[in-house]
């Protein structure tokens, strides 16, 4: 009977680390462009820190009207999105957050403890589907498997030489620089900036992406119970639309940490 459950325990922590890569980031974060969605666990996704931007809350948003949720896409500041409704959330920033903005920094970022760029992804959610996509290491645009720039960090230590400031270039955000300075706050509303969240750690991956704050995920998974035909169909489509912008998400957690966690809809 004891070697029954010491088998069975086995198989159980193989099944929650199937999966897993041999070097993982030392620290996980992912900046969500927007305010905390209440209807939303982000404790499921143990080996992620979660901070947020609530001062982009209504400029990501509102780039996503019903016609963008109905077609299941995720299109930020469209061209039918109001600029000067965009500029007003802009300029309500204490920060440098419209480098965000300015930037379109929806994408993914590899740092050494120094809190220098080591690597920029091609492009996230691809990457988190496969840990054999390509990251930019260097200013040549020279490619390194993620899986291979990890070890370099984890196993053996490696950083990068900060690059030299030119006068009048901006570097930030490219590989060999530091971050610019971006203020974020902690799901109980703390201040952070992410040149600090970056420092310190062998690897530490930053992500952005954007969660619909205001979409809740429960009305569209259940059984129409009598609503409104078109209302219902809404209620699908952002839950839909949920779904895919949290998809990242579940990929990390899946295809790095070796994790499973069920999306809504599965």
């Amino acid at each position: 009977m004891k070697k029954i459950t010491l088998l069975l325990t086995a198989l159980f922590l193989f099944g929650l680390t199937y999966g897993q890569m041999k070097y993982l980031p030392s620290k996980t974060v992912v900046v969500i462009l927007g305010a905390q969605n209440p209807h939303i666990d982000y404790t499921r996704f143990a080996d992620i820190e979660f901070y947020f931007t609530p001062e982009l809350d209504n400029l990501y948003n509102d780039a996503e009207s019903m016609g963008d949720v109905a077609r299941n896409s995720v299109r930020l500041f469209a061209k039918n999105t109001n600029e000067s409704k965009q500029q007003a959330v802009l300029d309500a920033y204490s920060g440098k957050n419209d480098i965000i903005y300015q930037r379109s920094l929806t994408k993914s970022f590899l740092f050494d403890k120094e809190g220098i760029v080591y690597g920029k992804f091609w492009g996230g959610t691809p990457l988190f589907i496969s840990n054999d996509k390509y990251l930019i290491k260097n200013k040549s645009q020279d490619s390194e498997i993620f899986k291979t720039l990890l070890k370099e960090l984890v196993k053996k230590g490696d950083t990068r030489k900060l690059g030299k400031i030119k006068k009048g270039k901006d570097y930030s955000w490219q590989p060999g620089y530091a971050p610019t300075s971006i203020l974020v706050t902690d799901k109980d509303g703390n201040s952070k900036d992410i040149v600090d969240l970056v420092k310190g750690n062998p690897a530490t991956l930053l992500y952005f992406v954007h969660v619909n704050s205001k979409f809740d995920p429960i009305p569209g998974s259940e059984k129409n119970n009598g609503q409104d035909p078109e209302d219902y169909n809404n209620a699908i489509n952002r839950t839909l639309t949920l779904d895919k912008q949290m998809e990242p998400l579940y990929n990390i957690e899946k295809n790095i940490f070796g994790k499973k966690i069920n999306p809504y809809l599965k």
